[in-house]
């Protein structure tokens, strides 16, 4: 196994445990000695791999050396059967776990992965011939990253817990317009992600009134796990978030026109950057006019910066010299 990825090498092992365990449960399981021929390692390497299986990725087994197996010196799933998935599936989760590395999900995608590599190459390879460092190798992933992916990871993590349990939390926040760190007690209603950052939506009891908190301005997470809340019939986070242009509703919706010129004309066209863009008008040099009836403009406003000089804002007038006052700010700080 000269030259391969330990890591990698263990993973496809364990996924193959996996795989084998799944096919002999149902007649009764399968042997330490089975297994160890299946992946050439010693029996003290699998009950390693076994470990890893229960304590690392929580699937529950049934094992003789644990006086839980009804046949003597047989292991087999405690929880029924994994669900079969094609080699062609699981590349393409595969490539989906890799598009979230440096994102709050990255500390979980480990686990997830050892389970895919059995699925995705036991048709082809053995532990002996693995080429997932090369198909990595040809996977570029151009997307910020977090400093701290485990940290941020571990926050998420109870977020997601408390959404689903429906109990309060407290937040260790650092607020960018304030510029201090501040501590609340919320209700999560839900998490939303905008280009692999995440964002809580919750109902600050301080502010008796619904905010958005983006994670990884998050410090800390204190559970309240026995302070339960009742999640509002009346509250949807898809209509609330219908008319925002990115995490932030205001409540300020109004119609935005921009003129984009011929060069991103076709950029534009095939993306839908809100549920509301309408293309009013291809003019003959190849110009596109487009509108949006959006809040939270002033994401809008950076967004719209990005495209330089590519795109005029037509209306509303506010907007429009919005845009002209921060292009002489740029000009002057760039000004010799």
């Amino acid at each position: 196994m000269a030259g391969s990825n330990p890591e990698t090498t263990k993973a496809l092992r364990v996924a193959k445990l996996l795989d084998l365990l799944n096919k002999k449960s149902p007649y009764g399981g399968v042997s330490c000695r089975e297994m160890a021929e299946a992946c050439e390692v010693s029996t003290r390497s699998i009950h390693r791999y076994l470990d890893h299986i229960e304590n690392d990725l929580r699937i529950p087994l049934v094992r003789p050396e644990k006086n839980t197996s009804r046949k003597e010196g047989l292991y087999r799933l405690d929880a029924g059967y994994l669900p079969p998935i094609s080699p062609e599936k699981a590349l393409i989760i595969f490539l989906s776990l890799l598009q979230q590395k440096g994102s709050a999900l990255a500390g979980h995608i480990s686990e997830i992965k050892d389970v895919l590599l059995g699925t995705l190459f036991k048709y082809k390879y053995s532990p002996q011939s693995l080429p997932v460092e090369q198909l990595q190798e040809r996977i570029h992933i151009v997307e910020e990253q977090l400093v701290d992916p485990a940290g941020v990871g571990r926050i998420f993590a109870v977020l997601a817990q408390s959404l689903r349990e429906c109990y309060r939390v407290k937040l260790f926040y650092f607020s960018a317009h304030s510029n201090q760190n501040t501590e609340r007690v919320v209700e999560p209603y839900g998490l939303i992600c905008k280009r692999h950052n995440w964002y809580l939506v919750a109902r600050c009891l301080t502010r008796k009134a619904i905010r958005v908190f983006r994670v990884d301005q998050i410090n800390d997470v204190f559970p309240y796990s026995s302070e339960r809340f009742v999640y509002p019939t009346d509250f949807s986070l898809k209509e609330y978030m219908a008319r925002s242009w990115g995490v932030i509703n205001d409540g300020e919706s109004c119609k935005v026109r921009l003129k984009f010129r011929p060069e991103v004309a076709h950029r534009v066209k095939k993306l839908v950057y809100h549920p509301s863009q309408v293309i009013e008008k291809q003019l003959e040099d190849g110009s596109v006019i487009m509108s949006f009836e959006a809040c939270g403009l002033a994401e809008m406003k950076t967004w719209i910066v990005q495209w330089g000089e590519m795109v005029e804002v037509l209306e509303p007038d506010w907007l429009r010299k919005d845009m002209r006052e921060s292009a002489h700010r740029l000009l002057a700080l760039y000004k010799v």
